[in-house]
C-alpha cells in the first residue's frame, strides 16, 4: 500500500520547506503525488522523496533549478554525463574563486597584523627617512585615478580578474593597493593612478611599467597630511638630497574597513644596472 505523507511531514523529512515544496510544484521541479481536490492540500509519496534528495544533492552542488529539470526530463547517461562534468567544472571555478578570497583576507589580515605597530605619532607631513627597495613591476589602471573605498574595491576586482583564467594565470599580485603619482612640471596639476605590484606577470601585458630599484625617501601621513606630505617630500628631496622627484608612490595602508593611512616613497638614487 503506497504511503502519503502531508506537505509539512515531506518538508520535515527531506529537510527542506514547505515554501520550497510549493516552489517546485510552481515552476514543475516536483510535483506532489496527489492533490485534495476539496482542501487543495498536497501530499507526497516515497517516490517523491527519492526526487527530493536527488534535488537536495544537485543543490548542493551548485547546480540551478532549471539544470536539475532538464536531468529528470532527459533521465539518461547521455545527458547526465555532460551535465555533471559542467557541473564539475562550475564547481572548480568556485573553488579557485573561494582560494582566492581567502589568499586576499589572509593577506588583509596579516596587513592589519603588521601595522598594528604604526601609531598615530608616526604619521606626519614632514618627517622622512631613506631605505632601499628593489625593482618593482607594475599594472597601472589608468582609469581609477582617486584613493576611495569604492576605486579600491574596483582595484581589487580587477587584480582578481587579471589573477583568474586565460591569461590572467601568468598575473600574481601584492594584496595591496597602490597610487602612483608622477610629477609634472610643466602641468598645473599632477597625473594619479592606481596600481598593482606584480609578483608574476606575463612576457606581453598592456600598461605595465617599472619602478627603479635603488634608495628612495619614504614617510607616513594620513589622508589630510598626504598633500602637504608630498610637497615637504618634494622639498627635502631637493634641498637635503639635491633630487628632483619623478614621481611619488603611495602604498595604502589600511587601519579599519573603511579608514587607511599611506606610506609614501619617491626615488632618489636608482641603482645602477
Amino acid at each position: 500500500m503506497r504511503t502519503y505523507y502531508s506537505i509539512g511531514e515531506t518538508a520535515k523529512r527531506s529537510s527542506t520547506t514547505i515554501e520550497t515544496l510549493r516552489h517546485y510544484d510552481r515552476i514543475g521541479l516536483l510535483k506532489p503525488a496527489k492533490v485534495d481536490v476539496h482542501t487543495g492540500y498536497r501530499y507526497y509519496s516515497d517516490e517523491e522523496l527519492v526526487y527530493l534528495n536527488v534535488i537536495n544533492f544537485c543543490k548542493q552542488r551548485s547546480m540551478p533549478l532549471n539544470d536539475i529539470k532538464e536531468l529528470f526530463a532527459n533521465d539518461h547517461y547521455e545527458y547526465i554525463i555532460p551535465c555533471l562534468i559542467a557541473t564539475e567544472d562550475k564547481i572548480d571555478q568556485e573553488i579557485k574563486q573561494l582560494q582566492q578570497t581567502k589568499k586576499l583576507l589572509l593577506a588583509l589580515r596579516e596587513q592589519y597584523e603588521t601595522r598594528t605597530t604604526l601609531i598615530p605619532e608616526q604619521l606626519s607631513d614632514h618627517i622622512f627617512s631613506c631605505k632601499q627597495i628593489p625593482k618593482r613591476m607594475i599594472l597601472t589602471f589608468p582609469s581609477i585615478q582617486q584613493p576611495s573605498i569604492e576605486n579600491f574595491q574596483l582595484l581589487q576586482d580587477l587584480l582578481m580578474q587579471y589573477s583568474s583564467g586565460g591569461e590572467g594565470d601568468s598575473f600574481i599580485f601584492e594584496h595591496t593597493a597602490f597610487i602612483l603619482t608622477t610629477l609634472e612640471k610643466e602641468q598645473s596639476e599632477n597625473h594619479s593612478v592606481l596600481f598593482g605590484v606584480c609578483e608574476k606577470w606575463p612576457a606581453e601585458a598592456d600598461n605595465m611599467a617599472v619602478l627603479p630599484a635603488g634608495t628612495y625617501i619614504y614617510g607616513y601621513c594620513s589622508e589630510d597630511q598626504k598633500a602637504l606630505a608630498m610637497q615637504n617630500m618634494i622639498t627635502d628631496a631637493k634641498t637635503k638630497y639635491d633630487a628632483e622627484l619623478a614621481f611619488i608612490v603611495q602604498s595604502v595602508i589600511f587601519t579599519g574597513i573603511f579608514q587607511w593611512v599611506y606610506e609614501l616613497q619617491a626615488l632618489l638614487v636608482p641603482c645602477s644596472e
